[in-house]
């Protein structure tokens, strides 16, 4: 309804048009045009919903269902649309439709799918934490920083799945603790009542008792023995860690099982106990990578939005839990999922965020794994907060032995090997060249590949492949030579980092190139040779680290240059987190489900930001979410564990466009000393640069400054303008100079008398390039004063030859602010 008077002239306008809308689906339907499923985005929601302002969306449903086109989800919180089935006829005439923003297909969207935190407080000592050093006092991860709430918009969250996987895990936990959570690293225990701003909920999903889904998930259990019957008295209570959770169907997904908010995946898991789990004890993956297990932020609340099954995750499913979570009030929200699209518009990802940006939540997403090729970096809109991939310093050495007990030599190998064979035995080893089919390609055979060698060689050896194929194909490999009767792989390979994906049953390690010579040079002079895979053992504080893995997603961005993406690094290889319970699939052979589990991906990455977002918002609850995303960006590292500068998986030096900012550190954020806000003005211009008009940004944009306008003839190397912790020049003409601005807005601590200072500047730039900064000198006189200056790019040559990378660092003697900066002749994308 049409409640205003001032609104009556469009919403009568907008009936008429609607149903001619109406009789053109109708006659679209006797039509042959392909048909799927659409995402009607409408822009902005009115401010109040009970005004009726959104009328248009209200007529155009009615219309649908008119139309037997029942919308499957409707945006009104956050922002308005809704996504239906449409023809291709008629997703055209949608789009004409007065107030309707962009239609797009409803596409699919893949997850970019602990010793980790450890490893940052490690490197936050050694590196960064300047602060917490000169206060002689190390702070506890564990310690209660703050109220937040961490949306997860992902695969769901783990709880029990069926009554004999509970009777089962209880009667080994039970005698143990006294309690059994579902996930002990979601243990609500000591925490504080949900805060009385949490507008979420907790839906039951359709399943019956006693798989229905519960946040009350903490249960006390007492116990008693009848004959050899153990029976339970349980006790729920309401869960104040796990406080929301909703799911989301799509239409081709009728199946009851997925109508609940359990995660059938484990991803959904694994990344809010990466980001906020608490601290568990004696944690390992059969007996592997022991130790204490926790999240980033212990305790933080968590709501979960599954938004994905099986088959991926539903564009508009992702659009509905960021409308919801905005609703609900998270204050964080974690998505490791992206979409690789240069159209804002046609993005769920970039649309969700903006408007949870615009309402203060902060959005931290991951960079894809599409790396190590340039241009490959997803979720990279100005708003988010995009995350790339990093190692930490445990490694999982599965060695190998060569030769017999009186001419034993040790190769150094990487694998998990949990395999319930012989480990006492060695076999004969061979090259996979000398199993070769007749007819069969020479270098796919070298390289393991399917159907190109012989069984009867091939059994019961251990079989040493090249790897041409990247890390994916590791795991063909081994799946191929145990199919033939092989009793082991080696793989010969410099670039794979990532191991969680190799089937842990099977023997399978990994050694570098120089030691695969070796291994050839001895299965080349021995007559009968023969070696040992070794029993896999984790070891910490041995391995060179962080560096960037090869499947990390690189910048620059598809869409602008002017932008530097990824905005930093975090650990996203090999992780150790929890796991969905009674996973047989991620059972090795032999062994029982694991409760944590091992996996790599910038879906491990985005976590360990979020929970430092987390505690820097429960720490400084007024900041933006642009101040915690620079106060995270430049206190990051650039130098590993050993004090060189952090590489990638070939050994090259690592750049901004592997790494943004560096590597997140924990401690540092904290207490950044000044901050880059980028300000709403600053992501409308952004629009406006990237070629939106001023008409579109006043639909998507509730937040739109009084006389704002587009800058005239402005483009896309403008965005360079924009007040971001990085700076990225592009279509570089040394002849003339470029000139950038930026502004820092003074946050040190008043308890150690930090109002009145002055920070230094210090200019780290590439040969050729000329870089002025005008002030050399910011004078603060008080906390939240904010100064201006220049950054002034030229050089003596008309052209560089390659991207000029480099950095600006403002100090106090306090703190250290750097900003890493881009500089290359290549024309704007």
């Amino acid at each position: 309804m049409c409640l205003e008077v001032q609104e009556m002239t469009r919403c009568l306008r907008a009936t008429f048009i609607l149903f001619v809308f109406l009789l053109v689906i109708q006659n679209c339907e006797s039509e042959t045009s392909k048909s799927g499923d659409y995402i009607i985005y409408m822009g902005a929601a009115s401010a109040d919903e009970s005004t009726g302002n959104d009328h248009h969306i209200d007529l155009m449903s009615t219309m649908l269902k008119r139309s037997g086109k029942t919308p499957m989800h409707r945006y009104k919180h956050g922002f308005s649309g809704f996504a239906t089935h449409l023809s291709e006829d008629e997703a055209r005439l949608m789009a004409e439709q007065p107030g309707v923003v962009s239609v797009f297909p409803d596409q699919m969207l893949p997850l970019h799918t602990t010793r980790s935190w450890d490893f940052l407080v490690q490197e936050s000592y050694q590196k960064e934490s300047t602060y917490f050093t000169e206060m002689n006092s190390q702070p506890e991860l564990d310690v209660a920083v703050g109220d937040t709430i961490i949306g997860f918009i992902d695969s769901g969250e783990n709880i029990l799945k069926h009554r004999d996987i509970l009777m089962h895990l209880t009667n080994i936990l039970i005698l143990k603790t006294g309690i059994w959570p579902e996930s002990e690293s979601f243990n609500d225990m000591h925490m504080q009542p949900v805060p009385d701003r949490w507008k979420g909920t907790c839906m039951r999903g359709k399943k019956t008792e006693p798989d229905a889904f519960r946040c009350n998930r903490l249960v006390k259990m007492t116990y008693m023995f009848e004959s050899t019957t153990l029976y339970f008295n349980v006790k729920s209570f309401l869960n104040r860690k796990l406080i929301g959770a909703r799911y989301y169907n799509s239409s081709f997904l009728l199946d009851p099982d997925y109508e609940t908010p359990r995660d059938f995946l484990g991803h959904g898991t694994h990344v809010a106990s990466i980001a906020a789990g608490r601290t568990i004890s004696d944690a390992s993956y059969y007996g592997l990578a022991g130790g204490i297990m926790r999240g980033g932020s212990p305790t933080s609340r968590i709501a979960m939005y599954r938004a994905c099954s099986l088959l991926g995750c539903r564009g508009s499913s992702i659009l509905a839990a960021f409308d919801d979570a905005i609703a609900d009030g998270v204050d964080i929200i974690s998505i490791s999922m992206g979409l690789f699209i240069d159209n804002l518009l046609e993005d769920p990802l970039s649309i969700g965020s903006f408007h949870a940006v615009e309402r203060g939540i902060t959005v931290v997403c991951s960079a894809g794994n599409l790396g190590p090729s340039g241009q490959s970096v997803v979720n990279a809109a100005p708003w988010m907060i995009t995350v790339g991939a990093s190692t930490i310093d445990r490694g999982f050495e599965s060695n190998i032995l060569l030769g017999g007990l009186d001419n034993i030599r040790l190769i150094k190998g990487a694998g998990i090997n949990i395999a319930n064979i012989d480990r006492t035995q060695s076999y004969p080893i061979i090259h996979a060249r000398s199993a070769k089919k007749i007819g069969a390609n020479e270098k796919a055979a070298r390289n393991c590949a399917g159907n190109t060698m012989n069984r009867t060689i091939v059994e019961g050896k251990i079989v040493v492949c090249d790897n041409d194929y990247g890390n994916q194909a590791i795991q063909w490999k081994s799946e191929e030579v145990k199919r033939l009767g092989g009793t082991g792989v080696i793989v010969i390979d410099d670039k794979s980092m990532d191991l969680s994906y190799i089937d842990p049953s099977f023997l399978v390690t990994i050694v570098k190139p120089v030691d695969g010579l070796e291994i050839m040079s001895y299965i080349n002079s021995t007559r009968e040779p023969i070696a040992m895979i070794m029993p896999t053992r984790s070891r910490t504080g041995h391995e060179l680290a962080p560096s960037i893995p090869s499947f990390s997603s690189r910048g620059p961005y598809l869409l602008t240059r002017s932008i530097l993406k990824p905005d930093i690094a975090a650990p996203g290889v090999n992780i150790l987190a929890s796991w969905l319970i009674g996973d047989l699939n991620a059972a090795p052979q032999g062994k029982e489900p694991p409760l944590v589990n091992i996996e790599s991906g910038t879906s491990m990455s985005c976590p360990h930001v979020s929970g430092i977002a987390a505690r820097l918002k429960s720490e400084n609850p007024s900041w933006s979410p642009a101040a915690i995303r620079s106060a995270i960006m430049t206190t990051a590292v650039q130098i590993t564990n050993t004090g060189s500068h952090i590489t990638t998986e070939t050994g090259d030096k690592a750049t901004p466009y592997d790494f943004g900012a560096g590597q997140v550190t924990i401690f540092g954020p904290s207490s950044p000393g000044l901050v880059y806000e980028t300000n709403q003005i600053d992501y409308l211009n952004f629009l406006c640069y990237v070629g939106f008009t001023y008409d579109q940004i006043k639909r998507i944009s509730t937040r739109i400054p009084q006389g704002f306008a587009c800058p005239v003839q402005s483009s896309k190397g403008d965005i360079s303008d924009i007040n971001y912790p990085s700076i990225s020049v592009s279509n570089f003409n040394g002849e003339e100079s470029r000139r950038v601005s930026r502004t820092v807005t003074n946050v040190a601590s008043r308890l150690i008398g930090e109002e009145d200072t002055v920070y230094n500047v210090s200019i780290n730039a590439p040969k050729g390039l000329r870089v002025r900064v005008i002030p050399r000198s910011l004078h603060f006189k008080n906390i939240g004063d904010t100064l201006r200056y220049q950054v002034i790019f030229s050089s003596s040559t008309s052209t560089l030859k390659e991207d000029a990378f480099g950095s600006i660092t403002w100090s106090n003697g306090m703190y250290r602010v750097r900003s890493p900066f881009v500089v290359t002749s290549k024309a704007d994308i």
